[in-house]
């Protein structure tokens, strides 16, 4: 079968991680694959290492509908069996009205609650306009049920609405001290130190500067920890990784606080993290935290969007509310402070996603939906 991905970004988020996988998998199991974009960055990049092919359509503008017929004109020649769209709001809309011109079927998989515009018109006519095209849909996947009770809210019905959680590789073997040692070197952090880490694009609602600020309230009372921030500032064109490096240095945390921008060797830099963060405002079902259980680390999240699916408080990792420096500093501090509870959190936590969450249990129930089309 020949399968069409689409996403919004080229650059590299939890989104594009899944449809990478998925689309790495349909390969391997035989399925013609490539990825429409509206431009390319780290998640290309790493498509074309593996020999699939990347094509650029500019379908980010919601109001843009030329480009859903240039869309539906390249699913005719490409001779397409099925679109898998991977995009937010405006690709999602425009491709499809394009699978529809062009009589592809289309699964539309969501990975976080929408955002519509800001101004008022538009996002009325954006909310108008994607529930309408969800009629052209054959199946909408929602990676959480808090992601799939927010389409409902938004108006489209509950029926048509099918969740498949995210998925995530499991690692083969645990990395040793030596290993450990060594990735600390290759980053400038300590031997000795204790690392509390976090992997989210830079921007407000990742919770960047609570952790930060978190960070300094921890370093009064520990002199042997370090705290790792790897993500990019896509949205704000750097402005925002500024504003952080400006609290970083006001706070005096400049020699404990490294800022690691993109990398595409997260998971080896996981396994040096004693505690793994994610302080987000507003999630989906969040591959990072996914990715940080999976390598047996104890996990400090916000109770938001699915994270409460994956993270049972005090058993499969530690919750807490949105946007409360304290009560996140009080978590870490706990794990760090008892090892014998880190250390049966990340046990649990591990056990708990090669259960539930692994790639393969994901890709089983989306190849079921493949089947449907051959």
């Amino acid at each position: 079968m020949r399968i069409v991905y689409t996403v919004l970004d080229g650059r590299m988020s939890g989104g594009q991680v899944i449809c990478g996988n998925i689309m790495t998998t349909a390969c391997d199991s035989g399925h013609d694959v490539c990825l429409v974009t509206p431009n390319r960055g780290e998640f290309t990049d790493e498509l074309a290492e593996k020999n699939i092919d990347v094509y650029t359509i500019p379908m980010e503008r919601t109001f843009h509908f030329y480009q859903a017929i240039v869309f539906a004109r390249f699913l005719r020649d490409w001779n397409a069996d099925l679109v898998h769209c991977h995009a937010a709001v405006t690709g999602t809309i425009l491709a499809r009205i394009g699978a529809k011109i062009a009589g592809v079927p289309l699964i539309s998989h969501v990975h976080i609650e929408n955002k519509f515009s800001d101004v008022y018109w538009i996002r009325k006519l954006q909310i108008i306009l994607y529930n309408l095209t969800a009629n052209f849909v054959d199946h909408i996947l929602a990676i959480s049920n808090a992601t799939k009770l927010s389409l409902v809210n938004q108006g489209i019905t509950d029926n048509r609405i099918t969740v498949i959680h995210n998925g995530v590789q499991i690692p083969e073997k645990v990395v040793d001290v030596a290993e450990i040692k060594q990735i600390k070197k290759s980053l400038g952090l300590k031997a000795d130190s204790k690392i509390i880490g976090m992997v989210a694009r830079l921007c407000p609602i990742k919770g960047q500067k609570e952790f930060i600020y978190s960070a300094h309230n921890i370093c009064d009372d520990f002199s042997d920890v370090e705290f790792v921030i790897i993500g990019e500032d896509y949205e704000f064109n750097g402005e925002f990784r500024n504003e952080l490096q400006e609290l970083v240095d006001n706070l005096g945390l400049v020699n404990v606080v490294h800022f690691l921008g993109y990398r595409n060797d997260v998971k080896n830099i996981l396994s040096c993290f004693d505690v793994f963060v994610l302080p987000s405002w507003i999630e989906g079902f969040p591959v990072t935290i996914l990715e940080a259980m999976a390598a047996r680390k104890p996990v400090v999240a916000t109770d938001v969007g699915g994270v409460s699916e994956i993270i049972s408080n005090y058993q499969t990792g530690l919750l807490i509310p949105e946007k409360d420096v304290l009560r996140l500093t009080v978590a870490i501090v706990s794990l760090l402070n008892d090892s014998r509870k880190a250390s049966l959190i990340s046990e649990t936590g591990y056990r708990y996603v090669l259960n539930n969450f692994s790639h393969d249990h994901m890709w089983t129930q989306i190849s079921r939906l493949y089947e449907l089309y051959e």
